[in-house]
């Protein structure tokens, strides 16, 4: 875990845990880990699919267990009111943004959504 270090630059950066929090970096250590290690604020992307509440619910409390602080939620794909509108309840999370599902991610695609954001927000 000590190998792990972040880049020195004085821009915001975004460390991305692809996967969830309970990836493996190793056989010792997970992303959740790296976050808490960096004392980083989370941001918790949730798609909707079979066991999408419980899987949300789930991430919410491992990250509050470890005293992470988590910004808000990005929710990923079609739009599912009530799956959502729970998570919300039940989370207390701010909802951030939701991206659509995409055909291609290119540089259009990414400055689409990044023009409705307030990096320094976070």
């Amino acid at each position: 875990m000590e190998r792990f270090v972040l880049p020195q630059t004085s821009n915001s950066l975004i460390i991305e845990g692809a996967g969830g929090l309970m990836v493996p970096l190793n056989d010792d250590y997970f992303v959740i880990d790296l976050i808490e290690k960096f004392s980083a604020e989370a941001i918790l992307v949730s798609c909707n699919y079979l066991g999408s509440i419980n899987h949300t619910l789930l991430s919410v409390k491992a990250l509050v267990s470890r005293n992470i602080p988590i910004a808000g939620i990005i929710f990923n794909g079609e739009t599912t009111k009530l799956s959502e509108e729970y998570i919300l309840k039940h989370t207390g999370l701010k909802f951030l943004f939701r991206i659509e599902k995409e055909q291609v991610i290119d540089k259009q695609t990414i400055l689409k959504y990044a023009s409705n954001l307030n990096v320094n927000h976070y």
